[in-house]
């Protein structure tokens, strides 16, 4: 069994090993072919996980026995739906914004309900919030913050979705404020991103716990490379980039 410091190190580099090392269709688009037209393409998707995201926090909180950790996903949540000290409208409302400014139509954002990879990529993350333990389901859902922390972050490449990368998009300061927001949350030491890693090592106190995390860690972060290279291949075309056909994971 690994020390928790260990932990945390080898959790991070299976998160990095899975959601970063291949680069997915989406950090070619983001990297290379940038266009109003593709961030639009991911913007009406990434609305419709910004919706459901704090829901599956919510699941969890109804599942854990731990007040520690409750008080966490509490928080997470309150941040998400209720008050960011950040800016001025939840992250949701936020992200819409930043969708609206991109072209989109703030009644269509609101009602509409993803492609079909983002909708099967949804139902794993809510079974995972619903039916599993609640150590499990944090490592599969927070760890999908993780992904975009300090520590997992200093491992190599990861796509940095900041205000930096829509700045070619000359968009207007409101709707930047989801990336202002998101950049405050996760991605500083101490953040949301670490604060995963820290108690999943606190609570996975078992050699077969551990073993159970890396290998949702691993499932989780592969479902999040398949989703975003998905979002990617539809930017890339809307773009006017040609691409092959969508990938079998």
């Amino acid at each position: 069994m690994l020390s928790p410091e260990q932990f945390e190190a080898h959790m991070a580099q299976v998160i990095w090993d899975n959601r970063w090392k291949a680069h997915s269709a989406f950090d070619e688009w983001l990297e290379n072919h940038m266009s109003a037209e593709g961030a639009a393409v991911f913007a009406r998707e990434h609305c419709v996980f910004a919706d459901h995201f704090p829901r599956w926090f919510g699941n969890m909180v109804a599942n854990c026995p731990h007040l520690k950790v409750r008080r966490y996903l509490i928080d997470n949540m309150y941040v998400e739906e209720v008050k960011d000290p950040s800016i001025a409208n939840g992250h949701y409302e936020s992200m819409v914004d930043f969708a609206v400014a991109l072209g989109l139509d703030r009644d269509f954002i609101h009602t509409y309900k993803g492609t079909l990879y983002t909708r099967l990529a949804l139902a794993y993350w809510d079974r995972a919030s619903r039916a599993w333990p609640w150590l499990e389901s944090f490592a599969a859902v927070a760890g999908l913050e993780a992904a975009r922390g300090p520590t997992v972050a200093k491992l190599g490449h990861i796509a940095k979705l900041g205000r930096d990368a829509w700045a070619p998009l000359n968009l207007p300061e409101g709707a930047m404020a989801h990336w202002t927001a998101g950049e405050e949350a996760d991605m500083p030491e101490g953040g949301h991103g670490d604060m995963t890693l820290k108690i999943l090592a606190q609570y996975a106190d078992t050699e077969f716990l551990q073993d159970r995390v890396i290998e949702v860690l691993e499932e989780s972060m592969q479902v999040r490379w398949y989703h975003f290279d998905c979002i990617g291949r539809d930017a890339l075309a809307a773009t006017g980039v040609s691409v092959e056909g969508p990938k079998v994971a």
